[in-house]
């Protein structure tokens, strides 16, 4: 496997320049591609959180190219905290940077975040018909999302998320049957990394390895 150090530039005008690492697998064809987003940048977060790496670790074990990155404000990235706004543009760049590198089949394009991460991806894969796949972790669902491409959700049953319930917590997907409720995890993970290291193979491996869906006529 490659790792690199990378830098570029968020979607939109004037985009601050974000910081990142590409773990790329060592194939000699093409291999699909996901960017990870972090939790809430305010709260602590950033691409070194547990989470993220677990996910990188899953996609990595699946043999599919992984973007992890600081949003905007962010360690070395530049800029400021935007609500989630902004970060939806820092999304969009990580996509078209990571779809440009040598060795990484643009058509076979995927989103997993956590927490914020979770639901800025959630905004952009709804926005962005190139994204084939999203893995969403412990996503803060308070209205219902749309989701147009295969998806999961994991959340940990002690996750203050559920305060309402799994039905309630469940009923803002489009498809309730895709989540997953992870028995004794809390938010944060803690111990359950290898959950997510399994969930993020078998997903991406599953969704990205089939050839994309053909548009109706």
């Amino acid at each position: 496997m490659s790792v690199q150090t990378v830098r570029f530039p968020a979607a939109g005008a004037e985009p601050p320049v974000l910081e990142g690492e590409l773990w790329t697998p060592d194939r000699d064809v093409s291999v699909p591609g996901v960017v990870v987003a972090h939790p809430h940048p305010q709260r602590g977060g950033s691409m070194q959180s547990n989470v993220v790496m677990a996910l990188c670790e899953g996609l990595h074990v699946a043999g599919i190219a992984s973007l992890r990155f600081n949003f905007r404000g962010v360690g070395g990235s530049e800029g400021e905290y935007d609500d989630g706004v902004g970060e939806r543009q820092d999304v969009l760049g990580a996509l078209a940077y990571l779809a440009e590198q040598p060795g990484i089949a643009a058509g076979s394009m995927g989103l997993a975040g956590y927490s914020f991460g979770a639901r800025v991806s959630q905004a952009v894969a709804s926005e962005a018909p190139h994204v084939r796949a999203l893995l969403s972790v412990a996503p803060p669902l308070r209205e219902p999302v749309s989701v147009p491409c295969p998806f999961v959700v994991l959340v940990g049953d002690l996750d203050q998320n559920l305060a309402e319930g799994a039905e309630r917590y469940g009923s803002y997907l489009p498809d309730p049957g895709r989540l997953q409720v992870v028995h004794g995890t809390d938010h944060f993970w803690r111990g359950f990394e290898s959950v997510l290291v399994d969930a993020a193979q078998r997903f991406f491996a599953e969704v990205l390895a089939a050839p994309p869906a053909k548009a109706a006529p």
